[in-house]
């Protein structure tokens, strides 16, 4: 049986100090893209909650999807991504921290990235809903760049 991430280090809830209310609403609006990320496909069992694990906002929001009870216990948890790229979700097998979570989701953005850039098939990438254009691509890759850089530190 897979365990549940341990969000106890996660931030949560009003205690978080993003400098006040407009940060505040920013935190809400990459909250409301998540949910209506999530909300966009189907599940089964259905979404019971999303977990803020880290944000930058409006640049980037990382969340654990958790799923109703049901479903297999290997299956209860995602990651979920929005912001300032391509939403995208990704299961936690290989992801247990906040900062692996966003790796994975580089790794994951890169794959797509470079298979643009070399006009391969993408069938085997995460289907991110953009054209797959040099342009594209070449933003993902600046955006990959960033988090790497100065977001996953902070985690």
């Amino acid at each position: 049986m897979t365990l549940r991430i341990d969000t106890s280090a996660f931030p949560m809830g009003k205690d978080l100090d993003y400098g006040g209310e407009e940060e505040r609403a920013r935190l809400e609006a990459l909250t409301d893209d998540a949910w209506r990320f999530v909300t966009g496909w189907r599940w089964d069992p259905p979404v019971s909650e999303l977990v803020l694990a880290f944000a930058v906002a409006p640049i980037l929001g990382l969340f654990l999807m958790r799923f109703a009870p049901g479903g297999r216990p290997e299956d209860a948890e995602r990651w979920v991504v929005v912001g300032d790229l391509p939403s995208m979700h990704f299961e936690t097998d290989e992801a247990r921290t906040p900062a692996r979570a966003l790796e994975l989701c580089c790794a994951i953005a890169e794959d797509w990235a470079d298979g643009v850039l070399a006009g391969r098939d993408l069938s085997e990438s995460y289907p991110f809903p953009i054209a797959p254009t040099w342009a594209n691509a070449e933003r993902l890759l600046d955006r990959v760049e960033f988090i790497r850089d100065r977001l996953i530190p902070l985690t």
